[in-house]
């Protein structure tokens, strides 16, 4: 299994998650954990819908915003789109074959308006071209973006209430 840096390992701890990188054979090992094993269970049709942003790079998304910033997929269009703080974004998502936890946002795209939250944007859309795998803890209503060396970048928790997207 892939490496996974401090601080991902602890905020993966205190979700109750497991780590965001690696796979291993289906088959598993007989020393791997139950949290190990929900990154094989995890596919990216657990990740359609929307879901609202929670942290960046470890930091709480602030109290109080006008509007909600989220991230919706559609796995089966394979297309992330959301608010990010100040303006609409859309892209690519794109999975690496064999790989159920590959996540990739190519290029992302914006709106170009201006906000009071835009330095937050920018750190949202810079995570986002940063992200390589997800993870989601036992009860999938929290999912974490990572990047390659497997370092939390964005937190976000599944939209239940009213739709944020169009």
């Amino acid at each position: 299994m892939k490496k996974v840096t401090m601080s991902c390992a602890l905020m993966c701890a205190l979700l109750g998650m497991m780590s965001c990188g690696g796979n291993k054979n289906a088959a598993g090992r007989a020393d791997e954990t139950a949290a190990e094993r929900t990154v094989e269970q995890a596919v990216l049709a657990d990740i359609a819908g929307e879901w609202i942003i929670k942290a960046v790079n470890g930091k709480d998304m602030p109290d109080g915003m006008e509007r909600t910033p989220f991230l919706a997929f559609d796995v089966e269009e394979m297309r992330v789109y959301g608010f990010a703080s100040c303006n609409l974004v859309n892209g690519a998502i794109q999975q690496e074959e064999g790989q159920p936890a590959s996540l990739r946002m190519p290029q992302m795209v914006s709106t170009m308006m201006a906000g009071p939250h835009l330095e937050l944007e920018q750190e949202v859309l810079k995570a986002t071209e940063q992200v390589a795998s997800f993870a989601l803890n036992d009860q999938k209503d929290v999912l974490t973006l990572c990047d390659a060396e497997g370092k939390a970048l964005l937190r976000l928790q599944k939209n239940t209430g009213e739709k944020l997207g169009h």
